[in-house]
């Protein structure tokens, strides 16, 4: 149960005991202190009127609920023309929201009964990338690789759905399908530094440091600020004992927003598998 649900459950029985307490305590007053009943009635009539409406603006309260209108400007590529009617536009918006929120059942609720409804590319693109989204947060991992396959058979054509499915069988193990995946990834959008620093960690997880190192220098190559590449370097650097290149790339990182305890940290959990690894 989410943090603001359990907040709305205890004002909600604040307002219900106020609201209670206080016509019980009118009607104590006017039947054992023999009070007139018209004395405090007004004052017993808006104190319960108030918990209502505090008790109903509770119900219809959702943690400050972002307006439908936000996640259509913040998912406009990924939501592209979707759903030409507005209601099902709105119903994906709302699965949109849905997922942010992490309530995952109902998003994966929403989503399902949209599948249905595609008629487009577009359509399909937006319910299957957000419906294979919510299920890799939830752990479905192969259910997600399909969704992004039916898009792959499609000849629906992402970056994107091209990096999630490398992630996603390099988690399953695969390693061979991952790399496949994240050069597909590269080879839609090469000005997108993203897909090189994506294949450079899957090298880097495998360790293959000269193949990580290749492909983390070409993202920087496209963004010479682009932080985790740039993190990964100092890390790689700081494992081959290159203690030049390690320091110059622990410095851009720094400019580039990486944090020494993050960096530190990155450094002692990679050196503690690595040499691991090396001792097997």
């Amino acid at each position: 149960m989410s943090k603001n649900k359990i907040i709305r459950i205890i004002l909600s029985i604040i307002f219900i005991a106020v609201a209670v307490g206080v016509v019980g305590f009118y009607a104590w007053e006017v039947i054992y202190n023999n009070v007139p009943a018209d004395k405090n009635i007004f004052r017993t009539i808006a104190t319960v009127c108030i918990c209502i409406s505090g008790l109903i603006k509770t119900k219809n309260a959702n943690g400050h609920r972002r307006a439908l209108k936000y996640f259509e400007i913040e998912y406009k590529d990924q939501i592209k023309d979707a759903f030409k009617d507005s209601i099902l536009r709105n119903k994906l918006l709302c699965a949109i929201r849905l997922y942010n929120e992490n309530n995952f059942r109902k998003a994966i609720k929403y989503l399902s009964q949209l599948k249905p409804e595609c008629k487009t590319d577009d359509d399909i693109y937006a319910v299957n990338l957000f419906l294979a989204l919510t299920l890799t947060d939830c752990g479905l991992k192969e259910e997600a690789v399909k969704l992004y396959m039916e898009l792959v058979d499609l000849g629906i054509t992402s970056t994107t759905v091209f990096g999630n499915l490398g992630s996603l069988y390099s988690a399953l193990g695969n390693f061979n399908d991952a790399i496949t995946y994240s050069r597909l990834s590269i080879q839609n959008d090469e000005k997108n530094p993203a897909p090189y620093n994506n294949l450079a960690k899957l090298y880097f997880d495998n360790f293959e440091l000269e193949n990580a190192k290749h492909y983390a220098h070409q993202a920087l190559e496209i963004n010479h600020k682009f932080r985790q590449s740039a993190t990964l370097l100092a890390v790689v650097y700081t494992l081959e004992g290159d203690n030049e290149n390690a320091e110059k790339y622990t410095h851009i990182a720094f400019s580039c927003g990486e944090t020494p305890e993050r960096l530190s940290e990155a450094i002692n959990h990679y050196k503690s598998i690595y040499n691991s690894k090396n001792n097997d």
